[in-house]
Parts: structure tokens; C-alpha cells; sequence
């Protein structure tokens, strides 16, 4: 496994979308899952310490959703009847934007800081081709 914990929070994104589309039924819900599904195999087979401007084209892009997802929650704030529990927050716009807008801002760190590559392929063992 090429990265860790970009596999796992491919499997946490692909679970709960997947866990959201039974319990809602709403079709929408299989964007999350195939985002999951491309982190997942971005994780385990193809890695970001290898394809640096890859990473950084994803993250630019995350970023850019992330702040339009962020803007369009904070409008559909208002429009809530009542405070929405645990569950329903995971659900909301607002969770996804930040969660987005904060994983967009890790991938492109990654792709740049030579500290963060090194301290990746220390802690996976995994070692430069010649």
C-alpha cells in the first residue's frame, strides 16, 4: 500500500456515502462513493510521493470545490427547521466543504513539502528507484 491514510479515508468517505445513500436514497450519494473509491486506489496502488503534480492538480481542484460546497452551505444555513443532529451534520454541506477544502490543502502540501514526502516513505517503507 502505497498510502496509508489517504486509503483509509477513502474507505471512511466510501462507507459513510454508502451508509447515506441506503439510509436516504438519494442518487447524489454515489459521487461520494466513487470519490471514496478513487481515494482508495489512489492510496493503495498509485501513491502521491511518485506523481507530485497529480497530487497537486487534485488538491488545487478539492480546494476550489471545497470553498464553493463551504459557500453554498453557509446560504442553506438559514433554511434548516431545526439543529441538526450528529448524524444529519455528517450529512450537511458545510462537514463535506471543510472536509473537502482541508484534504485539498493536505494534497497539495504533500505534493510540494520534500519533509512531508520524506516522513511518507519513511513511515511506509518505501524507498527511491535508482
Amino acid at each position: 500500500m502505497k498510502a496509508k491514510k489517504t486509503f483509509y479515508i477513502g474507505l471512511f468517505v466510501t462507507v459513510l456515502s454508502l451508509i447515506q445513500l441506503i439510509y436516504s436514497g438519494d442518487y447524489l450519494r454515489i459521487i461520494g462513493i466513487l470519490i471514496g473509491i478513487f481515494f482508495m486506489i489512489f492510496g493503495g496502488k498509485i501513491g502521491w510521493t511518485s506523481n507530485k503534480n497529480f497530487t497537486i492538480a487534485i488538491g488545487h481542484f478539492a480546494v476550489t470545490i471545497g470553498c464553493f460546497t463551504i459557500a453554498y452551505s453557509v446560504y442553506q444555513i438559514p433554511f434548516l427547521s431545526k439543529a441538526p443532529t450528529f448524524l444529519q451534520v455528517l450529512d450537511l454541506p458545510l462537514f463535506w466543504g471543510l472536509f473537502t477544502l482541508w484534504g485539498g490543502n493536505c494534497m497539495i502540501t504533500h505534493g510540494y513539502c520534500n519533509c512531508a514526502i520524506k516522513l511518507h516513505e519513511k513511515n511506509n517503507n518505501i524507498t527511491k528507484k535508482a
